[in-house]
């Protein structure tokens, strides 16, 4: 990238990142806040312009954006203007039963960011899950050991009743 000197022409790209409210004329949309407007325009001084109508909108158009580099590091010509259509666009991941190292997590929420997911549930433990005893609260383990219908060799009373 070429710096201008008045000598040789000006090769310097821009990329101009703006956050702008929503028209009060458009209908108003659970998602209007994820909306993005992505130019790719040469002839202009600004050669990107992505226009967000919140912080996440212009996030999902830097992710958009990033998508569209080829190998040569160049962009197509374009404009884009795109909204989710859902408004909750999430993964789980449930480690309480199945361990996930760390990593793989950030991994994960990596390829959420590049797909516009915007809920991560993350599963930690659950009732009949939960097999860690920690003295002083011995109810994570008292409830949860009675999930199935026998602890024991020795069936307890209500679980009798269910199993006539």
């Amino acid at each position: 990238m070429g710096v201008a000197t008045g000598k040789e022409p000006d090769t310097r790209k821009t990329i101009k990142l703006l956050l702008t409210p929503r028209d009060s004329d458009q209908r108003p949309s659970p998602t209007a806040h994820e909306s993005y407007h992505l130019v790719v325009d040469e002839t202009k001084d600004n050669f990107v312009i992505i226009r967000g109508y919140g912080p996440a909108g212009v996030f999902y158009g830097v992710q958009t954006l990033l998508t569209l580099i080829n190998d040569k590091g160049e962009v197509p010509q374009l404009s884009i203007k795109d909204s989710p259509r859902f408004p909750y666009r999430g993964l789980m991941v449930d480690v309480a039963r199945n361990f996930v190292p760390k990593h793989n997590i950030l991994k994960l929420l990596d390829a959420m960011a590049m797909y516009k997911m915007n809920k991560f549930h993350f599963h930690l433990s659950e009732n009949e899950g939960w097999r860690l005893e920690i003295p002083g609260i011995e109810e994570l383990t008292e409830v949860s050991r009675w999930f199935w219908p026998f602890e024991s060799s020795k069936p307890r009373k209500e679980s009798l009743k269910l199993l006539k």
